[in-house]
């Protein structure tokens, strides 16, 4: 379930994007995320259950050159695993194979 919180927040099942404060909260628990971290979840939240493509990620939250090699994102999305789905049986952050990414509102 995906619904607006007052102050433009998000609610994405248990996961709650406050961008006005650039806070999120998993549950409930405070989750520090560093900007990029944060923009990238951002980007992912605005474009919920939707499949995102590497090249527009890295366009939008880098504005890097599609034609550039990176394991940027890869890290990064790691990264947000680790912090945002690695306590919890229901998994936020999706991989379509060959596809890209998708957060899901599960």
């Amino acid at each position: 379930m995906t619904a607006a919180l007052p102050g433009g927040a998000l609610l994405l099942g248990d996961l709650t994007i406050i961008p006005d404060s650039r806070q999120v909260l998993r549950n409930g628990k405070n989750v520090r995320l560093r900007k990029k971290e944060y923009q990238l979840l951002e980007f992912l939240a605005q474009n919920r259950n939707k499949v995102v493509n590497r090249h527009t990620i890295l366009e939008y939250v880098w504005n890097y050159d599609v034609q550039a090699i990176t394991n940027t994102l890869d890290v990064h999305i790691s990264n947000l695993r680790k912090k945002i789905d690695s306590d919890y049986p229901k998994k936020c952050i999706q991989t379509v194979y060959g596809s890209g990414y998708m957060l899901c509102d599960h």
